[in-house]
């Protein structure tokens, strides 16, 4: 059986789960849950396509973001106030942080109540914005706190507070989030995680996704010539309020970076895009993931709209994308998380 019979048996049989269809005019037509999801992933529809392509000499990937997608709340506030509890930041992070502090309380009279001036201050400004009061926004704390917190470390430093965290954040990842990874990559799927976020973190985190730790990209960052972080990151992702409600390309030029940096692995000498396949891409971010799914290449299967638990308001925004610039309305798929252990605040 070619290829291309083969992906549209595999589409018949996802719709045969979600409703909806792939030519449908509905973003919000089609809906499954993981568990439906990672057996149809066993299914002998999905794994006879996979394995039609590779005979034809593609690779096929899964995209996935990990923030809200695989796991409760921002793996990288949960790491920043895991080091706040562990005084794992360097004097030199310390001052950078307070530096922050002070400028944006001078900018907001109501925070100048907020006594401390210590890292720990920035999280508890972060659930003062998040309850809707004058705080530090979830971009704020990346850009201002969580990178400049860095300044000092050494790669092997980081990496040893990395390994003591990364066991307490797999207590936030979503159930069969794991089995459902695993699934793929027996199918002979490869699972990406693209994130906007810091790849050194990332990595540390995928093992408890069921994701191999060098199917990861994101932010990285920079280290001086003194081997010390600089509190500076590398990252392809566009700031600015205009980019809260437009698919940002941040993740797409990610992953076009990660094959290229990969290609070895695939016997590839350079990058030909008919040898790449995008099975699907996961994701709870209008803009950033919405980017990835409406920047990259088609999706052979679909793009998978996580319904974050708790937050509905953050599907009817990616759906809300989706029906404006999406090319294909009916490869967008809604797939519902159960909540985890702990919950999306530290």
């Amino acid at each position: 059986m070619s290829a291309s019979q083969a992906l549209l048996n595999a589409r018949r049989a996802l719709y045969a789960i979600t409703g909806g269809s792939y030519d449908s005019n509905d973003v919000a037509a089609a809906r499954l849950t993981t568990a439906q999801r990672t057996e149809y992933f066993r299914s002998a529809a999905f794994r006879d396509w996979v394995a039609a392509e590779k005979a034809e000499g593609r690779e096929v990937f899964w995209l996935r973001d990990v923030d809200k997608t695989q796991a409760a709340g921002d793996v990288f506030t949960f790491f920043y106030h895991w080091c706040c509890r562990h005084n794992a930041f360097t004097a030199e992070g310390v001052k950078a942080i307070k530096k922050a502090l002070t400028a944006k309380r001078r900018k907001i009279p109501a925070l100048r109540r907020v006594s401390g001036m210590q890292p720990m201050d920035v999280v508890a400004l972060w659930l003062r914005k998040e309850a809707g009061h004058d705080g530090i926004s979830l971009l704020e704390l990346w850009s201002n706190y969580y990178w400049p917190a860095q300044v000092g470390w050494r790669r092997d430093e980081k990496k040893a507070h990395l390994a003591a965290f990364a066991p307490e954040y797999a207590r936030r990842i979503y159930p069969g989030v794991p089995e459902e990874n695993r699934t793929l990559e027996e199918a002979g799927v490869h699972v990406v995680i693209v994130s906007n976020g810091d790849q050194e973190l990332a990595v540390a985190a995928a093992p408890y996704l069921g994701i191999k730790p060098e199917n990861v990209v994101g932010a990285t960052l920079r280290y001086g010539t003194d081997g010390k972080a600089t509190g500076v990151p590398h990252s392809y992702e566009v700031f600015g309020e205009e980019w809260g409600t437009r698919p940002q390309p941040g993740k797409a030029l990610n992953f076009h970076f990660w094959v290229h940096s990969n290609r070895a692995r695939f016997g590839w000498d350079f990058i030909v895009d008919d040898n790449i396949v995008i099975a699907g891409r996961d994701g709870d971010s209008a803009s950033a993931d919405g980017g990835m799914m409406i920047h990259c290449p088609k999706a052979a299967i679909g793009n998978f709209m996580i319904d974050t638990p708790g937050e509905p308001d953050r599907l009817a925004a990616l759906q809300k994308l989706a029906a404006k610039y999406g090319w294909n309305r009916g490869q967008f798929i809604t797939l519902k998380q159960l909540a985890s252990e702990l919950g999306a605040k530290p």
